[in-house]
């Protein structure tokens, strides 16, 4: 079946990922008959974008057909009234829960025995019993960006234990469960969301038996719906499934006996919020939900409104699909990155590259010859006379953060090898970046600011810098961080042929003192093994 795919199933697609860049675009504009948007409508990205709108445009129409079919016999004015009610109810109810939630105000009610309502990344789990007091563990212990932004905003994270009754989702692939996976199932008693799952009203009618109960460990502000005003007694030691069904049995019970509802915390009364943002919200719901009760469908049994509502959401969902097609299909029909190339325009007037007439400025023309690097970046260096005070051998090893484009490894400081003479021409060139980085940010053009300024890699300066300087191949090799030999090569090929433009774009602004320096650059580095046409010659 594999072979048989290989050979005669549908060829991957080919996807254009055509996009302009700041250097194309400016050699362009340098052109009086050249119009850059004329080269964006004649793309393949455009006609694989026009191309795909009559399909968006048929499955939006099949959508809306299937949407006309649901739910026929009842009138949708009423049910889309009390949806809105519903919904802004709702909504109106999770930002009063973020001020219950201040650990200032929960902190107290957070306690053993406590009935508690938890949802888990959009599953309910219902009710469950509170184990522990609320526990503070400080941010920064885990390794990359979150852990990073959470060690430096200083944040500490609440967490609790919490018993939920649950089902094991080994259950749900298994044909039957047996005795011997019941009980050792019932062994374990730590739970989490992959490997559990909410227990729904076909669990406790078909097979009771999956049924456990097992101990979470959950962050405070995303987990509690509800908090209640009930506590019951909970056992020592919830390691043991013995106890663990106990109290599981205890929560049954007092559930039972509460058909209309368990108490809840009055968040003024009992907790002592008094906010007054929360008591504009406290009103708005209050005013929601009289409304909700005087609506005329609030009287309908409670599964016969709920069966309506689902419906509607269900069609409403479709109805919004279909309005999403129908926009991506007029969107494709348009000209593709119009509004980026504006954008793009815009960052070019700010850096100095074009005048507001879009003439081409002395930093543009420089820009036009550089398309190995950021031309962006690689123009800011050579405006800002860094180049002008290092020797060509420096330029070079400079140079080749731009070249070097492996990934720094997350709290790895690639500075720290660095001889002195380095740090302060790096320290420049991150300015120029930073500079880059917040005039496209300026534009509302996609970019991260910190991650555009580290995507500069000094690892191979100092090995940059040795080879300049004549040492083999061998020696220049390790003094890399950890690089590969194709890597070395590649990046010293690159960086080569990036001098040959600067070369170029110093000659075309009369930086005559920059030509030489460049093109002494270049001798430097093609020599040897890195510049041979082969290996096997």
């Amino acid at each position: 079946g594999v072979c048989k795919g290989i050979l005669y199933g549908d060829p991957d697609p080919l996807n254009s990922s055509y996009k302009i860049s700041y250097n194309m675009l400016l050699n362009m504009m340098r052109v009086e008959e050249v119009d850059p948007e004329y080269l964006l409508r004649a793309s393949f990205h455009q006609f694989q974008q026009e191309n795909e709108a009559p399909l968006l445009e048929a499955k939006a129409k099949e959508l809306e057909q299937q949407a006309d079919q649901m739910d026929t016999e009842n009138d949708d004015t009423d049910i889309a009234e009390y949806h809105n009610l519903d919904h802004q109810l709702t909504l109106t109810r999770q930002k009063m829960l973020t001020f219950v939630l201040e650990p200032d105000y929960v902190r107290p009610y957070i306690a053993e025995g406590r009935l508690v309502k938890i949802a888990i990344d959009n599953h309910d789990f219902g009710w469950g019993v509170i184990l522990s007091k609320l526990k503070t563990k400080q941010g920064g212990s885990t390794a990359g960006s979150a852990g990073k932004q959470a060690a430096m905003n200083q944040a500490p994270e609440y967490t609790f234990d919490v018993l939920l009754p649950c089902v094991d989702r080994h259950f749900d692939t298994a044909t039957t469960p047996e005795d011997s996976t019941l009980s050792s199932q019932n062994l374990i008693h730590w739970g989490t969301i992959k490997k559990c799952r909410p227990v729904s009203p076909t669990d406790e009618t078909d097979n009771p038996d999956i049924i456990s109960h097992r101990v979470f460990t959950l962050p405070l502000l995303s987990s509690i719906t509800t908090l209640a005003a009930l506590k019951i007694f909970v056992q020592q030691n919830v390691t043991t499934p013995e106890h663990r069904t106990q109290t599981g049995k205890m929560l049954k019970e007092t559930l039972r006996r509460f058909p209309s509802g368990v108490p809840l915390l009055d968040p003024v009364q009992d907790m002592g919020v008094k906010d007054p943002e929360f008591t504009k919200l406290l009103s708005r719901a209050t005013a929601l939900s009289q409304r909700l009760t005087r609506h005329s469908l609030h009287s309908l049994p409670h599964s016969q409104l709920m069966t309506r509502l689902r419906h509607y959401r269900a069609k409403r969902a479709i109805l919004r699909r279909a309005r999403d097609l129908r926009r991506d299909a007029r969107d494709r029909t348009t000209m593709v990155m119009k509004d980026d190339l504006k954008k793009m325009k815009r960052v070019l007037r700010t850096l100095g590259h074009v005048d507001v007439n879009g003439v081409i400025q002395t930093k543009g023309r420089t820009a036009c010859e550089i398309n190995t690097a950021n031309e962006l970046v690689v123009v800011e260096l050579v405006f800002a006379g860094v180049l002008n005070d290092l020797t060509s051998e420096q330029c070079l090893a400079l140079l080749s953060c731009l070249t070097f484009d492996e990934r720094v490894k997350d709290g790895e400081d690639g500075t720290h090898h660095l001889k002195r003479q380095f740090h302060e021409p790096l320290r420049k060139l991150k300015d120029g970046a930073r500079s880059v980085a917040r005039a496209v940010a300026q534009h509302k053009l996609p970019i991260d600011e910190e991650q555009f300024v580290e995507g500069l890699n000094p690892g191979m300066m100092e090995a940059v810098y040795e080879w300049s300087r004549g040492a083999k191949f061998v020696d220049v090799q390790q003094l890399t961080t950890g690089a590969f030999e194709g890597t070395t090569i590649r990046t010293l090929r690159r960086l080569e042929e990036l001098v040959r433009q600067l070369m170029s774009a110093a000659k075309a602004i009369g930086e005559s003192d920059l030509a030489v320096k460049m093109e002494k650059g270049s001798d430097l580095l093609k020599r040897d093994i890195v510049f041979c046409s082969s290996l096997y010659l």
